[in-house]
């Protein structure tokens, strides 16, 4: 029996807001199907009624227990809007994720009390990325997060357990921590201090690198533990910065965050077509590395066997409202097809996606601080519809044959964490070179191990990839398993090449190996030269365009965001039946069969796109009804 998938949007309920009018929009909502809210969450993790964010955290709670606190009847307001909000979900039996925290942020008052339990950079300031974190290996900070774990398990979860469905511990967590109890888990484990490490051979940087890679990681572990300990029936989240996932891969290590956290732990990702700020347009590196996260998140998914939820666009912040060159409606329906593709291809266990986000002031659908290339009403209509329609998709159950597999080697991540001492901004892999890969192809692996990636593969029976590209210094050498996946990879198949380090070379059996199948650098990854990536992309695809190509069931989408318009050649989609073009606003411009048509090409814009599907398909009918303008309420 398929899972129920969940798709919605994210909602703030603000303390000005009554409770008629927080009821009228989410009618507005159920209306157009969703079938859950997304509660946005307390940004940054301070008690001010009037902020721009406001929702429950530690220093809400904190100011709300203690009714001499200057901040007191800020947190009654804070609480009491959440709780009209549950209020109206109870009584009309909506599923909710409900939010708890910020980042690590505890509040400036107990910053001030605690300051000997603040993360700190290396030369020993608090970390400040929106406001002060604590050290969550900082004693006071587990006893007293554990409090109100329990405050508001006792509290607020016992009065709507039947719709809350999962809580969010905390958005955009990242970086790592060199204070003190930070230092003192590290040599707990290591038996060295971080100045040791750093001073050690590298192997000991390797060990401090994978600390503070490995932070985030070990944070939402212990959270998810500590939650549990206090409400075992409600799984947790956190919502984790779709950009650092995207350009870094790390400080969080994206595989870490499913590998090490408990089966109760659902990660969230934000995956925008640009994840960023308002002025900033979209391009196409942007949506090169988005391509790249989703399938590795669904891929990871797959791998643990762990639910996970995404973040879609829906507002300026994904769609550069400010920029002059504004997205339109299609890159938003664009996005949403993709977040769903990257699941169906992996078999992944993709709970739900919530678009970002409705009314947030100065960035939502709705309080946009921009002029809007978009009506809002028509993107509202046609994006609540259309994810109602890609919910209802069959179960995620195949599983697609492997092609590329790119190794982003921990090890050497790591040593390039700690000789820079980096705690964010950790650029190691060039993932926005990988342009004609993200573009064409599908069957992309990307792990920290090649062995991980073949014994998944022998495991759900994929046929194991032609291509696979080691992103590594080839420093750290070669464990016996790594050497073990690298032989059976180029003695496999005749035509299966590895992009590797030269470092690499003295591990293989160069007798048992055609040469010309090994392809050795010398060079950091980052300065890799463009023609190793085209050598890991070539006779995979017979198609080259410059669009993306998504591919969703039995429909190709062809995506234009190269910034002129695009012509495509007719007769490269003979397999398929139906050709359906898709303005910039996500009208359907036309719609015909290809046998039928004279027409031996068709030109389309930028921000436009082009589904080409079977005669027969049952999701281009939904989507192209979804589309269809109407009245919000018909």
């Amino acid at each position: 029996m398929k899972d129920k998938i969940y798709s919605g949007w994210a909602f703030d309920p603000y303390p000005e807001m009554t409770a008629d009018e927080i009821a009228y929009h989410v009618d507005r909502l159920l209306e157009l199907g969703v079938n859950f809210i997304w509660i946005g969450h307390n940004n940054p993790g301070e008690c001010d009624a009037k902020k721009i964010e406001p929702a429950l955290s530690y220093a809400v709670y904190e100011a709300f227990i203690d009714s001499s606190d200057p901040r007191h009847e800020d947190a009654i307001e804070i609480i009491n809007a959440q709780r009209r909000l549950l209020d109206y979900c109870l009584k009309k039996n909506i599923p909710v994720v409900f939010p708890i925290g910020y980042q690590i942020q505890m509040g400036t008052r107990w910053n001030e009390a605690h300051p000997d339990s603040l993360r700190r950079f290396p030369n020993g300031s608090p970390i400040d990325w929106g406001g002060i974190s604590a050290c969550f290996y900082a004693p006071q900070y587990q006893r007293d997060i554990k409090r109100f774990y329990k405050w508001v398990a006792d509290t607020i979860i016992k009065d709507y357990r039947s719709i809350i469905i999962m809580v969010n511990l905390a958005d955009e967590p990242f970086g790592g921590d060199y204070s003190e109890f930070a230092e003192k888990a590290f040599k707990e484990k290591n038996g060295m201090t971080f100045q040791e490490a750093l001073n050690g051979d590298d192997t000991a940087k390797r060990a401090l690198g994978e600390f503070q890679n490995h932070y985030i990681a070990d944070y939402a572990a212990w959270s998810a533990i500590a939650w549990h300990d206090v409400c075992p029936d409600i799984p947790s989240t956190m919502s984790f910065c779709g950009f650092h996932a995207r350009e870094e891969n790390l400080l969080p290590s994206v595989p870490a965050l499913f590998a090490k956290t408990p089966p109760y732990f659902h990660p969230s990702f934000d995956v925008y077509p640009r994840d960023g700020d308002q002025k900033t347009p979209i391009s196409e590196e942007d949506i090169v590395m988005l391509v790249l996260l989703l399938k590795q998140l669904a891929y990871l998914s797959s791998k643990h066997k762990r639910p996970y939820w995404l973040w879609t666009t829906g507002n300026s912040w994904g769609l550069g409202q400010g920029s002059l060159d504004q997205a339109n409606i299609t890159d938003a329906v664009v996005n949403q097809i993709m977040a769903v593709s990257s699941a169906s291809e992996y078999g992944a266990k993709l709970a739900g996606f919530a678009i970002w986000n409705y009314n947030i002031k100065y960035q939502g659908l709705y309080n946009d601080a921009y002029k809007t290339i978009y009506d809002t009403e028509d993107m509202l209509v046609k994006l609540t519809r259309v994810i109602a329609a890609l919910r209802e998709l069959p179960d995620f159950s195949k599983y697609i044959d492997a092609r590329i597999a790119i190794v982003a080697d921990k090890e050497y991540a790591h040593q390039f964490i700690a000789e820079n001492k980096l705690l964010t901004s950790a650029r190691a892999f060039p993932f926005h070179r990988f342009a004609e890969a993200a573009k064409y192809t599908w069957g992309i692996f990307i792990d920290e191990s090649l062995s991980d990636m073949m014994d998944y593969f022998k495991k759900e029976k994929i046929t194991p990839p032609q291509k696979v590209l080691y992103l590594s210094t080839g420093a750290a050498g070669l464990s016996e398993k790594e050497q073990r996946a690298i032989q059976n990879h180029l003695s496999g198949n005749l035509s299966n090449v590895i992009v590797m380090p030269k470092r690499f070379l003295n591990k293989i059996n160069k007798k048992k190996n055609n040469p010309q199948n090994i392809i050795p650098y010398a060079c950091l990854p980052t300065n890799l030269p463009r023609e190793v990536f085209s050598i890991c992309i070539s006779n995979l695809f017979d198609i080259i365009d410059g669009m993306f190509h998504i591919f969703l069931e039995d429909m190709e989408i062809v995506y234009n965001i190269s910034g002129i318009p695009a012509r495509l050649e007719l007769e490269e989609f003979q397999e398929y039946s139906i050709l359906t073009y898709l303005d910039a606003y996500a009208n359907v411009v036309c719609q015909y069969e290809l046998e039928e048509t004279e027409e031996e090409y068709l030109i389309f814009d930028h921000h436009e796109a082009v589904i080409f599907s079977d005669s027969d398909s049952d999701l281009i009918l939904k989507l192209t009804q979804a589309l269809e303008k109407k009245n919000m309420y018909e």
